[in-house]
């Protein structure tokens, strides 16, 4: 039996070869106070989403400007969807970037932009789009109606803003009726062969 004072060098030692060891490995150092403090609750949300989503769509939701993290719109007793997106100061996205709706319907959106710069939304709706101008510190409401599941992208066509990281995308969630799946085999992924 051991005595508690040889028990406290050896945890003591111990701790220090796991610190040491972990701060050395590239995980270990996502454990970094300045990393962690990096993680908002929208983009853990995001995170926390991507397994519960299929394939191909988890490969365009990994290629998606992420920061701006995810959010889940909210039913209303009118059964309209709401949610809130902020554009920060000189960063060039959408907060959050990724709307989730339990299903189909209408979704309405506030936009406002904290920046020092003017964007637009361009979003989907009912086979269509409508675009929403966002003048500088200024607010705007947009409705959509996105009636069947499966993901729908948004952005700002300004300048070279999409291609910069102002993407989104609003996923409806839902079954999809059997005459509007696709019948295609499973297609192989990149480096996957």
């Amino acid at each position: 039996m051991t005595s508690a004072r040889t028990r406290w060098p050896v945890l003591t030692l111990v701790l220090v070869l796991v610190v040491a060891g972990l701060s050395s490995c590239e995980y270990g150092r996502l454990l970094r106070p300045s990393v962690l403090s990096q993680l908002n609750p929208r983009v853990v949300q995001m995170v926390n989403y991507l397994p519960a989503v299929d394939h191909p769509n988890e490969a365009i939701l990994a290629r998606l400007f992420v920061h701006g993290g995810l959010s889940h719109a909210t039913l209303g007793n009118d059964g309209v969807f709401r949610d809130e997106i902020f554009v920060p100061k000189n960063e060039l996205i959408w907060e959050p970037a990724v709307i989730v709706m339990e299903k189909g319907g209408e979704l309405e959106l506030t936009f406002s932009n904290g920046d020092q710069t003017f964007h637009r939304a361009l979003m989907p709706t009912h086979g269509g789009r409508k675009l929403l101008d966002l003048p500088m510190h200024e607010a705007g409401v947009v409705r959509i109606r996105l009636d069947q599941p499966g993901l729908y992208w948004f952005g700002c066509p300004v300048a070279n803003h999409a291609g910069r990281g102002m993407l989104g995308l609003v996923v409806v969630e839902g079954e999809v009726p059997a005459d509007a799946r696709l019948d295609r085999p499973a297609m192989p992924r990149p480096g996957s062969e």
